[in-house]
């Protein structure tokens, strides 16, 4: 058995090395997730005689909004993603029970149900998520969040009123978590506006129908 000399060693040596680094993964960092919340408002307990219902439906999202990635722009007509920084879940889904908490606290709501569910309740409250990105076209940057709501007559089919939703609230830092807590702020003003607007329209066609024949 012949021994290859020392010399012919070295250039076999070093390509297996640079397979074996070529396989190991890169050193990243790794990426922070954050979540979507906003206080509770105090709840108020509907009263005994209270029977009316309310079904919140799957919220959609606008086209490429429908990611967990956290969006942002610097420029009109451009939106980026950062890159070590993601949603928990695509914000449409982790608005959907905070919607449902703000309906119940109300205290209009026999039951607040969210979708899918079959049960047939008095209303349906159905909402588009449009947009919700970090804006560094200026500064200090801004969050945008729009959102569309639509109020439905569940027995008549019909659409009781719509609304759509724009809140911009400044960041405290230049970064992907400055935009988080700008988020959650405007969430929480959102969600503040959707009850108002619920509240308003639902006791507005209640007295409507009353003065009917």
């Amino acid at each position: 058995m012949k021994h290859l000399p020392a010399s012919s060693l070295v250039p076999v040596l070093a390509l297996a090395l640079t397979a074996c680094s070529a396989l190991q993964p890169a050193n990243v960092p790794p990426v922070a997730v954050y979540r979507l919340e906003a206080s509770a408002p105090g709840s108020s307990v509907a009263p005994a005689n209270v029977t009316a219902s309310i079904l919140v439906g799957n919220i959609r999202a606008a086209a490429g909004f429908d990611t967990s990635r956290m969006l942002y722009t610097r420029q009109p007509f451009q939106v980026e993603e950062f890159q070590q920084s993601q949603w928990q879940k695509p914000p449409a889904a982790m608005l959907m029970p905070l919607v449902a908490t703000a309906l119940e606290s109300t205290g209009m709501f026999k039951a607040v149900l969210q979708a899918p569910n079959a049960t047939l309740t008095t209303y349906r409250l159905d909402l588009e998520l449009l947009s919700l990105q970090q804006d560094f076209s200026s500064k200090p940057s801004h969050v945008q969040l729009k959102l569309r709501a639509h109020l439905s007559d569940r027995q008549s089919q019909q659409v009781i009123a719509w609304r759509e939703f724009s809140i911009s609230i400044a960041t405290t830092s230049e970064d992907a978590y400055g935009g988080v807590l700008a988020s959650n702020q405007a969430v929480a003003q959102v969600l503040q506006q959707l009850r108002v607007f619920c509240v308003e329209q639902i006791t507005l066609a209640a007295q409507t129908r009353k003065k009917q024949p």
